[in-house]
């Protein structure tokens, strides 16, 4: 663990991780936009670019909650690692699923 010269061995550790109510507004702001503007684009004609779009806009989301909300800028290497863990598994669960559907034959009907 790093030395930091500021740290007093008798305070909390979270005394020190502590957002600034602009920051955390900001933030809420703009996931609170994203959402309005998600909202607003299914009665958009953008055809087949919609999902992309949609789904583009929920990633910047979720990450903005996770970066600034769960704390994961200031995370230590285990909580990274399990993120980053997490994220890979669900890839590789929707690769597979994927790759069964589009393998699948269908029967006329």
């Amino acid at each position: 663990m790093a030395h930091d010269p500021h740290h007093n061995p008798g305070d909390p550790p979270t005394l020190h991780d502590v957002d600034t109510v602009s920051s955390v507004v900001t933030v809420y702001a703009v996931v609170l936009a994203l959402a309005v503007v998600n909202i607003l684009l299914t009665f958009a004609a953008l055809g087949p670019m919609a999902l992309p779009v949609q789904l583009g806009i929920g990633a910047v989301q979720a990450c903005l909650v996770a970066w600034y909300w769960m704390h994961m800028r200031r995370g230590d290497t285990a909580v990274t690692l399990s993120a980053f863990t997490t994220l890979f598994f669900m890839f590789i669960f929707f690769v597979l699923v994927l790759a069964d559907v589009l393998t699948r034959w269908r029967a006329a009907i």
